[in-house]
């Protein structure tokens, strides 16, 4: 069984996280509706931070969702990010997508921001 919890130490907590990753963004990777910046840290493990601006989406409720569903995909793909410290955006559209929509969206950024920063996924070698 994966570990699907989100504790604190796995989040950007403090404005100077935040700052420290848009100042110095080494990846980056963008739809229309969510935006990925990430950076790399000394910490040995991936980092999150969310924003989710009323702008985009003004009821909690689909800041909310938004939010969740751009957790569950970080705590499936956390692993494989290694030392990033990430700052999803969500832009305007988001909300209109369906949850699968988002999630398959969300999952192809992970993967597409770690393979543009120099790291393929593991193919199964054939015998």
């Amino acid at each position: 069984m994966t570990n699907t919890v989100f504790p604190r130490q796995v989040r950007l907590l403090t404005a100077g996280d935040y700052r420290r990753v848009f100042d110095g963004a080494d990846a980056k990777a963008q739809t229309k509706q969510i935006l990925i910046l990430a950076r790399r840290n000394d910490l040995g493990f991936a980092r999150l931070g969310l924003i989710v601006a009323k702008k985009h989406a003004k009821r909690a409720v689909d800041r909310n969702q938004i939010k969740r569903i751009v957790r569950e995909s970080f705590r499936h793909h956390q692993t494989e990010l290694e030392n990033f410290d990430c700052v999803v955006l969500s832009r305007a559209g988001a909300k209109d997508l369906d949850k699968d929509q988002l999630r398959h969206m969300v999952d192809q950024l992970w993967t597409r921001l770690r393979t543009s920063h120099g790291h393929r996924p593991r193919s199964k070698k054939s015998r």
